[in-house]
């Protein structure tokens, strides 16, 4: 038999801006122990010893976190990186240039389940045709958007759409059409520079001909659901946008305004809603409220950028920078998911709603992922999710995790960061 693995979690990546939010959060989780669990196994990682080294020097965390130095160039010593834990988290982005494959695909094979920060579509899409099947043999889970893109949109569609019975066995609910739509009220925050970076490689890909960059898949809503046949048959189709919103639909006089998210975001609920089986009647859009710009622009006037706070918003952050910490820490989001079952014969109902209202609190990209993300890989190493739902591949956070993910953040400094409410 295989020796156990060394470690519950590995953080990999965990010197950059965000890995080291994340690398904090998980050292100052008391991760079980007033449950009579044995503490937490967990180790940093990263491709610089120096930076590895000084990460524990500067008192970030605990001296006594193993830390690995690993080149995800080097096959070999990737794989026994994998080999050592349970699962993987991975914040080195952009992750279609900092090699994220090798390490996905490492996972993948080793039935270690894996998770990342990547909004990189294109990435992402060609991950499942490489590594869907490939984990379903080996049983690892490969969870999409970990971060703030996408565990809001795609549990609060779970939430909402199982409050309206959409999901269920009444056959007259279980047949309805229904549209959801994620509309952001509140997303108060910064960027860093690694999203600036994503910016540049999305750019660089399209100028190297990337195929899930054409013309034609670039608008695709089912670009991540190849492997699922709905491609021409989902709810979406006719809409044929990212995000779900109407052709054309853009900055206006109105109270719904785009998000630039949505496009990220409605791919991962829509390969949710492929994956349940959901995709041929249930719809999904996403946009943001003219409220969220009120309250960013109130928030960005009245700290004068960050001047008044002592602490400015970076306006091009470079790698390793990003938003200050008063901003990472007084930052908020929050979105409304209202499913709407749109033929009444058969829903039970003129116009049943159901409504899942997610807020947190914290730079949505940074303080809160960092949240967010060290609970999708806790859960992935601690918890009974294969029991939940045995089957690995390329999954996303409500098909991979669901309600197990859903307790968990309730749960973070006791139930002050993120609230999940969902209103029949």
């Amino acid at each position: 038999m295989a020796a156990p693995p060394t470690y519950d979690l590995v953080l990999y990546g965990a010197t950059g801006f965000t890995g080291r939010l994340v690398a904090r959060y998980l050292d100052g989780v008391p991760e079980a122990a007033a449950q009579g669990k044995p503490p937490l196994r967990w180790a940093v990682a990263g491709r610089s010893e120096r930076k590895l080294r000084a990460l524990k020097a500067s008192g970030w965390i605990g001296r006594g976190v193993p830390s690995l130095a690993v080149e995800l160039t080097d096959a070999r010593a990737t794989d026994r990186l994998v080999r050592s834990a349970r699962a993987v988290i991975n914040c080195a982005g952009p992750f279609s240039q900092c090699h994220g494959e090798a390490l996905l695909g490492a996972c993948a094979r080793e039935g270690v389940h894996y998770s990342d920060l990547a909004g990189e579509s294109w990435w992402q899409a060609e991950m499942i045709e490489k590594y869907h099947d490939v984990a379903r043999r080996s049983g690892a889970k490969v969870i999409l958007g970990g971060g703030v893109d996408s565990v809001p949109s795609d549990l609060g569609a779970m939430l909402a759409l199982g409050a309206l019975g959409a999901t269920g066995t009444d056959p007259a609910k279980a047949e309805a059409k229904v549209r959801v739509v994620a509309t952001y009220t509140a997303y108060t925050g910064s960027m860093s520079g690694g999203t600036v970076a994503s910016g540049r490689a999305r750019k660089h890909a399209r100028r190297a001909g990337h195929p899930h960059l054409a013309a034609a898949r670039d608008e695709d809503p089912y670009l991540l659901c190849d492997d699922c046949d709905v491609a021409a048959a989902g709810a979406d189709v006719e809409v044929g946008t990212p995000d779900g919103m109407p052709a054309g639909f853009s900055w206006g006089f109105r109270w719904r305004q785009p998000f630039f998210m949505g496009g990220i975001n409605a791919r991962v609920v829509r390969r949710s809603l492929a994956l349940r089986g959901l995709a041929a009647r249930v719809s999904y859009a996403e946009c943001s409220s003219l409220g969220l710009w009120l309250r960013l622009a109130w928030t960005l006037l009245t700290s004068g950028m960050g001047y008044l706070r002592g602490a400015p918003i970076p306006l091009k952050p470079v790698p390793g920078q990003g938003p200050p910490a008063w901003l990472i820490r007084e930052g908020s989001f929050a979105v409304d998911v209202v499913a709407t079952a749109e033929t009444a014969a058969s829903a039970g109902g003129d116009g049943a709603t159901a409504v899942a209202t997610i807020r947190g609190v914290g730079d949505p990209g940074y303080g809160a992922t960092a949240k967010m993300l060290g609970e999708v890989g806790l859960c992935l190493a601690l918890d009974p999710h294969q029991t939940w739902r045995p089957e690995g591949g390329v999954l996303t956070p409500s098909t991979g995790l669901g309600d197990l993910l859903v307790r968990r953040l309730r749960a973070v400094d006791g139930g002050k960061f993120m609230s999940l409410h969902v209103t029949p």
